[in-house]
């Protein structure tokens, strides 16, 4: 099996540790990482990470992280309780801090070798080691299809709403129009923890 760790080099993204020639099969994010990431971190909009080959040099995955926030104040009752299950009553709080995974991509020469799950593990390792002290949950606006929604669950995140009508509720998203992405969440704690 690849293992993304051993046989690839962690880079920050910079003016002198570029993305080119990404390719994951989504015209979006291809854009994102290839020419507008870089604009994102001199704007102190957005982090970007990625794996190169140490073999190849090609680029194997790369995902951005935000500073987010969790806010619970917007939430119907039984989410609220949900996403505050695990912190204790008198830390109850309107908002938490969080990490928004911004983007997320594997390259389409390496799909299906197991690099998703492991770039998932990786950022929650990262974030906890970066940022030990001060961020309580890791959020994903992931795209509202079957197999991407598998993914994130897989990798225990759960969806902030539990419908798709009280999300659409809360953002304001007609009935007409259709559900691009879907709002998601992952507690910290378990991972500090190790209880996942």
């Amino acid at each position: 099996m690849f293992n993304l760790r051993k046989e690839c080099k962690f880079l920050t993204l910079s003016t002198e540790q570029l993305i080119v020639d990404f390719d994951c099969g989504d015209t979006a994010l291809n854009e994102f990482f290839n020419h507008e990431a870089l604009h994102y971190r001199e704007q102190l909009l957005a982090q970007t990470g990625f794996f190169r080959h140490n073999e190849t040099g090609k680029i194997v995955c790369a995902f951005s992280l935000s500073p987010n926030s969790l806010k619970t104040s917007d939430l119907p009752g039984s989410r609220r309780k949900k996403v505050r299950e695990y912190i204790p009553r008198e830390k109850s709080l309107q908002s938490y801090p969080a990490f928004l995974v911004g983007r997320f991509g594997v390259s389409l020469d390496f799909k299906n070798m197991g690099v998703g799950m492991q770039l998932m593990k990786y950022i929650k390792s990262y974030c906890l080691s970066t940022f030990p002290d001060f961020f309580r949950f890791l959020l994903i606006d992931a795209y509202n299809t079957p197999s991407i929604l598998r993914f994130y669950q897989k990798n225990n995140f759960a969806p902030v709403f539990s419908t798709e009508e009280q999300e659409r509720d809360a953002y304001k998203i007609t009935t007409t129009d259709p559900m691009q992405t879907r709002y998601l969440f992952f507690d910290m704690i378990h991972w500090r923890d190790k209880s996942y």
